[in-house]
């Protein structure tokens, strides 16, 4: 059980961590409708030139056209695209596989020239200026969370620290009952590391909150087990 919790650790990327990627650069996957026009003629932005990807609504593939509505349906008219990452079971958003070939995305001044970020799609006798992407290169990286993500490792290894310790000196009292805290403690917490993924995924807790369930739960758990049960 201790090797299978530090496996967990250090060889499974959905231990206690997000279902979704960030790549670390704002509005990346960003969709905005930026204008709207009676037809391509009529379209004024500057970015639209005679280079700019022209499609018509029903030559867009099932995931553009998804997402295309989205964007236009939208308030604000825009939408965000959210990744899975390739490890999940289950994916409530998209995965990378499913970004639609017919936008282009990316930051400008990373991967992408501004000019790559406009496509006109036309629909029923409107025109549609779709800029995608990010116009500018900035930084999204939100490291605040990070002592708490170690922090939750380390006590999940912790708890590997114990078993192997009840292993080489086993507690004294006589049948198996510290045996089955071991095995049982060792299996909730792997099985929710394992979970919180999915939790996360499903609105029932946020991986903020089960990091903090992870690490406060450990934290007092091993104390009480030294202190009170061994």
């Amino acid at each position: 059980m201790a090797l299978a919790l530090i496996g967990l650790i250090f060889s499974y990327p959905g231990a206690i961590s997000s279902p979704y990627s960030d790549t670390g650069l704002d509005g990346y996957y960003d969709n905005q409708i930026v204008e709207r026009a009676n037809d391509i003629e009529s379209i004024e932005h500057s970015a639209v030139t005679d280079e700019t990807s022209v499609y018509q609504y029903n030559e867009l593939s099932p995931v553009a056209k998804e997402v295309f509505d989205k964007t236009r349906s939208a308030a604000d008219d825009s939408f965000t695209i959210v990744l899975c990452h390739e490890w999940t079971l289950t994916c409530d958003e998209y995965y990378e596989s499913d970004v639609p070939d017919e936008f282009q995305y990316g930051a400008v001044g990373h991967n992408v020239d501004e000019s790559e970020l406009y496509t006109v799609v036309e629909d029923e006798g409107e025109a549609y200026v779709l800029q995608t992407g990010a116009l500018g290169h900035a930084d999204g990286w939100n490291l605040a969370g990070l002592p708490l993500v170690i922090s939750s490792s380390l006590l999940v290894l912790l708890v590997s620290g114990v078993l192997v310790h009840n292993t080489i000196r086993p507690p004294e009292q006589s049948g198996n009952g510290f045996a089955a805290w071991d095995i049982g403690a060792a299996f909730l917490i792997g099985t929710f590391a394992l979970a919180v993924p999915y939790l996360h995924m499903w609105d029932i807790l946020s991986v903020y909150w089960s990091r903090r369930l992870i690490t406060g739960g450990v934290a007092l758990g091993v104390l009480v087990y030294y202190y009170r049960l061994r």
